[in-house]
């Protein structure tokens, strides 16, 4: 390859069959080219008489966001986009790891680009850090597909593949309908709603679609009431319910009578989690021993109390 000063405006940035990034942050870069100025030249190439990037669109970019006007490149005289690409998959794998973004638009370019799906599967995968299947090639090519906004969602949050494994499996109508709840949510919320809007889907043969339209959900979601963060995890929470409707039932049940018996703040009744056996327990706190001796006759008051016992009547029936 050879070297030349380039005027950024002869770079054709309209041109992005080689582009892999479109995320990334430019503070340090730009304290860098401020500083030391462009050390590593971006790589270009030439198709129908234009000039575009190959690789180096960050500094490409962050020149261009500096108003240098021209910037030193390597060209790259290969006219075959297959071989091209390589050159700068290969120079980037060398200097730094990819994201997972990153990597379903290196698969998508190899495919698009002519390289056979074995052979990706079995010499690129595990370069990029992936189970040498078809069915990760298969789900990763799903994530390239993925609208801007929500590349750009999974990009700021950070969302684990497990997150976009089940994304993928939402057909993208249904991904736009998933969208706005999983925005506002951390990591662990988003899975859970992924997670549970597919189990009651599956279980109940209902379409992610028809769920999300319930009245219960849009009445949520249409509420000038409540802020994008409260519809997201109240919404949350109805699917949850939906998922486990026995255990709401239960859980229901008891907080109503455990109310009624009108305990002390300090003295808490609890159920095995998920009222997955017929342990209960009984815990109380107090200060001195004053306290103490209040928290044990008010137990032993409980104890003669008929309906106190009724609380758990229905759940070890």
């Amino acid at each position: 390859m050879k070297t030349i000063l380039l005027p950024i405006d002869k770079i054709y940035l309209k041109d992005e069959r080689f582009r892999i990034s479109y995320h990334f942050p430019q503070d340090e870069l730009l304290f860098s080219l401020k500083k030391i100025g462009l050390i590593n030249p971006p790589i270009v190439t030439i198709r129908s008489g234009r000039f575009i990037l190959v690789s180096g669109w960050k500094r490409v970019l962050a020149c261009l966001k500096l108003s240098i006007s021209s910037i030193p490149v390597f060209v790259l005289e290969e006219e075959d986009d297959l071989k091209a690409f390589k050159t700068t998959f290969y120079d980037n794998l060398a200097t730094r790891e990819f994201s997972l973004l990153e990597k379903s638009e290196i698969l998508k370019r190899l495919k698009k680009f002519g390289e056979k799906d074995k052979e990706i599967v079995k010499q690129y995968l595990p370069l990029l850090g992936i189970p040498a299947t078809l069915v990760h090639f298969d789900t990763y090519l799903i994530f390239s597909q993925f609208r801007p906004e929500l590349k750009n969602i999974i990009h700021k949050k950070k969302m684990p593949y497990s997150s976009l494994e089940m994304l993928a499996e939402f057909n993208p109508h249904e991904r736009e309908l998933v969208l706005p709840l999983i925005l506002p949510l951390g990591q662990n919320k988003q899975k859970e709603i992924l997670e549970d809007l597919q189990f009651v889907s599956k279980k109940s043969d209902i379409p992610i679609e028809k769920i999300l339209g319930s009245e219960e959900i849009q009445d949520v979601l249409v509420s000038e009431r409540l802020s994008h963060v409260q519809k997201a995890d109240k919404v949350r929470r109805l699917l949850k319910r939906k998922r486990y409707p026995l255990f709401f039932a239960l859980k229901e049940s008891f907080d109503s009578s455990l109310k009624k018996m009108q305990l002390p703040k300090e003295i808490k009744v609890s159920p095995s989690p998920f009222f997955e056996d017929e342990e209960f327990s009984v815990t109380f706190s107090f200060k001195n021993k004053e306290e103490f001796r209040k928290r044990i006759l008010k137990l032993q008051e409980l104890n003669t109390k008929e309906e106190f016992f009724e609380l758990f009547k229905d759940i070890l029936e």
